[in-house]
């Protein structure tokens, strides 16, 4: 217990000393600005002196900008159900994908899942009122093949197939593949998808505005040892939102994806998708279809301006692809880790953290992976365990609990900061949604390993979802990989379902066919034998008939039997 009275005390204590050291900081200015050339480029050392508290005031968001955020956000997705992303900067892509599991699923197939720089290759069997059988092969890709040619690219996935594949002695089964495909691609229907644009690093050449069903087709038919059937090409948000709805008896309303990137999936009314649907290369018959919002490209057009920091620039103008996925870089794992030690580096060079002794390492971009944030604020009160490992791993070797409290605050503001916005992207389409006991499937790495990200998103969501609206949070596992062969499973349910109204259909035909000429030999023998037949008698001889016989031509020489006199 005195313990934990005392950590409040020193913090204090230390935050004064930081306004003690505001003029010494000021002072030292012009000395910091000769250090170091890139610094004078990024940083502005002028007044006000940077401290805690004017870092906590950059990140803090209040509900009103949140709510002014979620406006907009509304407005593109509705831009981009228009218009797509030639219109908008949160494209709206239609999945083709028109149901959840209702449990009756079944069958073996095949998921594949290229997601950040890992792939995986899983055989499932899904029998209904049953745990999903999984077993599955795990590589990185090298970066040979993400940085190479996409013939190099998809011959490595496809290699990777076979070799499961044959393992297992299932290459020649013809098996069903459900692609998960997490970047984004314009989708024509549910097996062909044009790429967008590459993110997480990939810069393989000759895949962007390529169809990715084609490519790995062509690739599977030049090794011509496996043989299966590419069904569906699938985004990771769409897999979780189905993933989170065969664990939830059916019921999910928003798949979100906070990892490396952010997304979001939710089903949407079929007469509202109106640039997905206009390039349909296939008929949609159905009433909704799962869209894939990519809201990770908001702010690409600035319209969320007023969300950045001096930070956030710093670390779009370095990064792959500056000025492109902004939602992503505010709220993925990807640059979360980048923008804290971004932090961190102007606080040294301004003497307020490790009296201004930094390192090459930590100097050096991307040295402070997003983990680090995890394991930081997983120490407990007072140990600070994880945080000494941490600076020794940087090479900062003079510190002392102050600073380490000063690099857990920062770790706290930035983080937080990403949950408070993926919990406004989330609230704002509970809020179009506007269903009863609404239910948000999430997965992902940030939402999983930070220790209180989770939290924080459903504080906030509390706060921003309209009253009167009631909803829940599932935290999902391996949507990416279960969502592939559970949607595989969906279209071969729907396919059946189809194969069967059709043959109803023309079943229904046939005993019409057969009611009229049934009707008409009766009627022919009657006037001859002098006797007549009713309308249940002519159905009752109707199904007597077909029900003995193999097919309408033995049903039909009995007609005809019957006909004579």
């Amino acid at each position: 217990m005195l313990g934990l009275l005392t950590i409040p005390s020193v913090f204090r204590n230390w935050r004064k000393s930081l306004w003690r050291n505001e003029e010494e900081a000021r002072c030292c200015a012009n000395e910091i600005r000769g250090t170091d050339a890139a610094a004078q480029q990024d940083f502005n050392f002028d007044e006000p002196p940077i401290s805690l508290e004017t870092v906590m005031a950059e990140f803090k968001l209040s509900n009103d900008t949140l709510r002014r955020m979620m406006a907009h956000m509304s407005h593109n997705m509705d831009k981009g159900l228009e218009g797509g992303p030639e219109n908008s900067t949160v494209s709206m892509l239609p999945s083709f994908v028109p149901e959840l599991p209702d449990g009756t699923e079944e069958g073996r197939f095949i998921a594949m899942d290229l997601g950040g720089t890992n792939l995986r290759v899983m055989l499932m069997d899904i029998t209904p009122g049953e745990e999903l059988q999984t077993q599955q092969f795990n590589t990185r890709i090298p970066n040979w093949a993400m940085r190479g040619t996409g013939e190099q690219l998809f011959d490595y996935i496809t290699k990777c197939l076979a070799e499961f594949l044959i393992e297992k002695g299932i290459q020649n089964d013809g098996l069903p593949v459900g692609f998960t495909f997490s970047y984004p691609c314009d989708q024509k229907n549910l097996r062909s998808a044009t790429l967008l644009r590459w993110t997480k690093g990939f810069e393989a050449t000759g895949v962007v505005g390529e169809d990715v069903v084609e490519l790995l087709e062509q690739s599977i038919a030049r090794r011509g040892d496996i043989k299966v059937e590419v069904v569906a090409l699938i985004n990771d948000t769409v897999g979780t939102m189905v993933a989170a709805a065969h664990g939830n008896g059916g019921e999910c309303h928003i798949g979100v994806i906070i990892a490396t990137g952010t997304n979001a999936s939710y089903m949407e009314e079929t007469s509202k998708i109106k640039y997905g649907l206009s390039k349909c290369t296939t008929d949609y018959e159905y009433s909704e279809m799962i869209i894939d919002t990519e809201w990770g490209g908001f702010g690409d057009h600035s319209e969320a301006d007023y969300l950045l920091t001096q930070y956030d620039r710093i670390v779009d103008r370095r990064s792959e692809h500056p000025g492109v996925n902004t939602f992503d870089k505010l709220v993925g794992g990807k640059c979360m880790g980048e923008v804290v030690r971004v932090v961190l580096e102007k606080l040294i060079r301004a003497r307020v953290l490790f009296n201004g002794n930094g390192s090459d390492t930590l100097f050096k971009q991307d040295a402070f992976p997003t983990k680090y944030i995890s394991e930081i604020l997983r120490d407990e009160t007072g140990s600070y365990m994880h945080t000494r490992d941490i600076l020794d791993e940087l090479g900062i070797d003079r510190y002392n609990f102050s600073d380490m409290l000063l690099v857990r605050e920062v770790c706290v503001v930035v983080s937080r900061r990403s949950a408070n916005l993926s919990a406004a992207a989330i609230a704002c389409i509970l809020n179009r949604v506007r269903k009863e006991n609404m239910v948000v499937g999430i997965d992902g790495s940030t939402y999983k390993y930070h220790p209180f990200f989770d939290f924080w998103v459903h504080d906030k969501l509390k706060e921003l979802v309209d009253p009167g609206l009631n909803f829940k949070i599932l935290q999902t596992t391996d949507g990416s990989g279960k969502g592939a062969a559970l949607i595989t499973a969906i279209i071969a349910r729907l396919n059946k379902r189809k194969q069967q109204q059709q043959l109803h259909k023309a079943g229904g035909h046939v005993v019409a066919a057969m009611e009229q000429n049934v009707g008409q030999t009766v009627e022919m023998k009657g006037s001859r034998k002098g006797f007549s037949i009713n309308e249940n008698e002519k159905i009752n001889l109707i199904t007597n008939n077909t029900s003995t016989h193999d097919s309408f031509d033995e049903v039909e020489n009995d007609m005809i039997h019957l006909s004579n006199p």
